[in-house]
C-alpha cells in the first residue's frame, strides 16, 4: 500500500468535520461559526476540568522517593520529570533485546553511571519524550533510550496508560513487565510509590514516546466549569474503529442539531442538554413512491418501525446500554433496503468518519444534512423531513467525510462529483465532476469540505484541493490540482484563500481577483513550514484548517506543532509543540493525530487535541497560554477497545457557552 496516500486518507478524519462559510457570504451557520472560525462572544469559558479522582491524586518525582516525599501534581496524568540515558546498545539474548543490566529493577539517580553513560534529569514542557532532542538520533537503529521516574498514588488501582511512538518499547512497573508494551496499557498502580522505567528504540518517524495517564474501567470523576453532558447513542463501527462524534453541532435559537450515526439528525435543548427529538434520513426514506409497493419494502417497515420506538425510548430517557440493539437493527434495515434495489442502496462498509461523520448547516429556518452513503435531507426545525434523496457515488478508501455547504440558494455536497441541490425542493441543479468516478485512492480527492465564499458579488464554492466553482452554475473558474490527497479544507478571508497540502511547503495563500471571471488567475504565495525540528508521528502533516486573526495565520499539525505565520510577509514568526497530551496510532478511526482546526472566542485562541485537552492561549506574535483544560472520560469501558474519549468535532461558542463535541456526547461548558 502506498504509505503516503493511506496516511493521508486516515488521518484526515479529524479535519473534514468541516462546513465553512467565508465572511461576506449567505449568513449561514455551520462549522467555525460562519467558516471563520471567529465567535464575537464577550465572555466565553477559559478554565473547565473533569478528571478521574484516581488520576487527580497522581504525583510524580524523578529521583528515589524517601519517607515525607510527596512529588509533584499530575492532575492532568502528564510526567514532567525523568531521568533518562542513551543511546544504549541493545544486545541480542535468546528472542530478546537486552540493554542495561538488570532493566527491571534500575533505580537510577541523577549523574549515576550506566556503562559509559550518565544518567540524567529532565524536566518537561509536555508529555514527549523527545530522545531525539535530547540525546540526538544515532545512526543506528539497534539502541534504545531510557526513561525511568516515581509515581504516587494514594489509593493504587487500575490504571490505563496510553504511549504514543513510532519505535519499539517495553515497560516495567515495580519490576515487572505487562504482557506486552502497546499504545494503551493497562496497569495497576500500588498504594503509595511506584517505579516505572520506559525504554523505547527509535521508529520510523523519529524517537519519541507520549505517555499520559487516564482512569480505567468506571471512573468517578471530578468535574469544573460544566452546565451539563449529555450522552448520545450514536454507534457505528467502521474499519478503524468506528467513526463517533465526529460532526460539531450547529445552534439555531436555543436548539442544538447534530448528526448521530450511523443516519439520525438529533436535536437538544441547549440550556438543559436534554434531547428533544430524533429524525432518521437513511435508505428507507429516501425510497420512492413505486420501490415503497415492493414486498421487500414492507419487510424494512417493520424493522424501520422498531428503530423508531427506539428513537422515541431514548428520547424518553431509556438507557444508553439499549442501543446496542437499535444498532443491530440500523444493519438489518441496510441488509434489507439493499434487498428492495441492490444497486441503488449499497449496504457497504462504514467512512472512517461514520455514515453521520459530517456537520450539518442551517439557514436558521431549516437544517441539512448529508451522510456518508448518499443520502441528503433538509429538516424543519421540529424534525419534519421537508425532502430526502439519495445520490450514489462509489466510495474510496475510507469513505467520504467532507461536510456540506450552503451557497446561493443550494445545498452542496461532494462525492467525488460536486453536487448541488435546490434548497427548497432538494433536485439537483448542478453536478461539477472533480475526480475520477471509480479509483480506489483518486487523485485530487479532498478530505476537507466545502467553502462558501465570494468572490466580488459572484457566490462560490471553494475546494481544497484549489478548485473554485461557480455557485450559480457550477461552471470551474480556477483549477490548481496541486496534492494528491487534500487533507484540510482551504479558508477565504476577504480576498485571501488560504490552501493547505502536505510536504516542505505545506501553506499556499492566494489572492483572489477582484470579480469572477472564467479561467481567471489567482496568484500564490508558498510558505515553507519547518517541521524538522519536531516530533512526528510517520508524517508531520497539518490535518486542521488554519485561523486569520490580525495579519496573524495559525495552523496546528497532528503531532501538536503550533505554527504561526505573518500574512503579508509569509514568514514565520513563531513555532511551538504544544502540551496537548496526543494521543496517535494506526487504528484510531476518527482520531489519528490532532485534526482541531484553532478558533477564535472573543480575545482567545482555542486549541484542542484529540484526546480532550484544550489550550487557551492569547493571540499575538509570542506565545502565551492562558490555561490548560482536560476532559478524562473512558469510553467503551471494560470492552477490548476502551480508551480515553476521543474528541474530533471543532467545538462551538454560543453566548457564554463553549459546546464540545465528543464520540460519547456533548458538553456544555460555561463561564462562571
Amino acid at each position: 500500500m502506498n504509505i503516503r496516500a493511506h496516511w493521508c486518507c486516515v488521518v484526515v478524519v479529524g479535519v473534514c468535520v468541516f462546513y465553512s462559510a467565508a465572511r461576506g457570504a449567505e449568513s449561514n451557520s455551520g462549522w467555525r461559526g460562519d467558516g471563520s472560525g471567529k465567535y464575537a462572544v464577550e465572555n466565553p469559558p477559559v478554565k473547565w476540568s473533569q478528571v478521574s479522582k484516581s488520576v487527580e491524586g497522581l504525583r510524580f518525582q524523578a529521583r528515589k522517593p524517601v519517607e515525607g516525599d510527596l512529588g509533584t501534581p499530575m492532575p492532568d496524568g502528564v510526567i514532567r520529570e525523568w531521568l533518562v540515558v542513551g543511546p544504549v546498545p541493545l544486545v541480542k539474548h535468546g528472542e530478546e533485546q537486552v540493554g542495561l543490566a538488570d532493566e527491571a529493577n534500575l533505580v537510577p539517580e541523577a549523574g549515576q553511571a550506566a556503562g559509559e553513560l550518565k544518567w540524567k534529569s529532565v524536566t518537561l514542557d509536555s508529555a514527549y519524550v523527545n530522545f531525539t532532542k535530547i540525546f540526538e538520533k544515532p545512526e543506528d537503529d539497534d539502541v534504545a533510550g531510557y526513561a525511568a521516574t516515581n509515581i504516587y498514588s494514594p489509593t493504587g488501582g487500575p490504571f490505563r496508560l496510553h504511549i504514543t511512538m513510532v519505535g519499539h518499547a517495553r515497560m516495567w512497573l515495580n519490576g515487572k513487565a505487562p504482557k506486552g508494551t502497546g499504545t494503551r496499557n493497562s496497569i495497576d498502580l500500588a498504594k503509595g510509590w511506584n517505579r516505572l522505567v520506559l525504554r523505547l528504540a527509535p521508529g520510523e518517524g523519529g524517537w519519541y514516546m507520549v505517555p499520559v495517564f487516564n482512569g480505567r474501567g468506571p471512573c468517578e470523576y471530578h468535574a469544573d466549569g460544566f452546565a451539563w453532558h449529555t450522552q448520545l447513542p450514536g454507534t457505528w463501527e467502521a474499519f478503524y474503529g468506528g467513526g463517533m462524534g465526529v460532526g460539531s453541532p450547529v445552534v439555531v435559537g436555543d436548539k442544538l442539531f447534530l448528526e448521530s450515526d450511523p443516519h439520525d439528525l438529533i436535536c437538544m435543548d441547549k440550556n438543559s442538554g436534554k434531547v428533544l427529538w430524533i429524525s432518521r434520513a437513511s435508505y428507507f426514506e429516501a425510497a420512492s413512491d413505486e420501490e415503497k409497493k415492493l414486498p421487500a419494502y414492507a419487510s424494512a417497515q417493520e424493522i424501520a418501525t422498531k428503530l423508531d420506538a427506539a428513537n422515541a425510548a431514548f428520547v424518553a430517557g431509556a438507557a444508553r446500554a439499549q442501543w446496542q440493539e437499535k444498532a443491530r437493527l440500523e444493519g438489518e434495515l441496510r441488509k434489507q433496503m439493499k434487498a428492495v434495489d441492490a444497486d441503488k442502496y449499497v449496504a457497504g462498509l462504514a467512512p472512517d468518519v461514520g455514515f453521520a461523520g459530517f456537520t450539518p448547516c442551517t439557514d436558521g429556518k431549516f437544517i441539512y444534512a448529508w451522510f456518508g452513503d448518499g443520502v441528503s435531507a433538509c429538516f424543519g426545525l421540529d424534525g419534519t423531513r421537508r425532502w430526502v434523496r439519495v445520490d450514489q457515488r462509489k466510495a474510496p478508501e475510507h469513505g467520504f467525510s467532507s461536510s456540506p455547504v450552503l451557497v446561493d440558494g443550494k445545498f452542496a455536497i461532494f462525492e467525488r462529483d460536486v453536487i448541488a441541490f435546490d434548497c427548497a425542493t432538494g433536485k439537483p441543479a448542478w453536478t461539477t465532476p472533480t475526480i475520477d468516478l471509480d479509483s480506489f485512492n483518486p487523485g485530487s480527492f479532498i478530505h476537507g469540505s466545502l467553502v462558501a465564499a465570494k468572490i466580488g458579488k459572484t457566490p462560490v464554492v471553494a475546494l481544497g484541493n484549489g478548485m473554485i466553482i461557480r455557485a450559480s452554475d457550477g461552471k470551474v473558474l480556477h483549477i490548481d490540482k496541486g496534492d494528491t490527497q487534500s487533507v484540510p479544507t482551504a479558508v477565504v478571508e476577504g480576498n485571501k484563500m488560504l490552501v493547505v497540502t502536505n510536504g516542505n511547503i505545506p501553506l499556499s495563500i492566494r489572492t483572489l481577483p477582484a470579480e469572477a471571471k472564467e479561467e481567471m488567475e489567482v496568484t500564490a504565495k508558498k510558505v515553507p513550514i519547518d517541521l524538522t525540528g519536531f516530533p512526528k508521528h510517520y508524517l508531520p502533516w497539518h490535518l486542521s484548517s488554519p485561523l486569520i486573526h490580525d495579519g496573524l495565520v495559525y495552523m496546528l499539525n497532528n503531532a501538536g506543532v503550533l505554527s504561526v505565520i505573518d500574512l503579508e510577509t509569509v514568514k514565520v514568526v513563531y513555532q511551538k509543540l504544544l502540551d496537548l497530551d496526543v494521543f496517535q496510532d494506526h487504528n484510531e478511526g476518527a482520531a489519528r493525530g490532532i485534526g482541531i482546526s484553532p478558533v477564535l472566542a472573543g480575545k482567545y485562541i482555542y486549541l484542542m487535541g484529540d484526546t480532550g485537552t484544550t489550550l487557551v492561549i492569547e493571540p499575538g506574535r509570542t506565545y502565551k497560554q492562558v490555561s490548560k483544560n482536560k476532559i478524562e472520560n473512558v469510553a467503551a469501558v471494560n470492552h477490548w477497545s476502551e480508551r480515553q474519549e476521543r474528541f474530533v468535532a471543532n467545538p462551538v461558542f454560543d453566548g457564554k457557552r463553549m459546546f464540545i463535541r465528543g464520540e460519547d456526547g456533548v458538553y456544555a461548558i460555561e463561564s462562571k
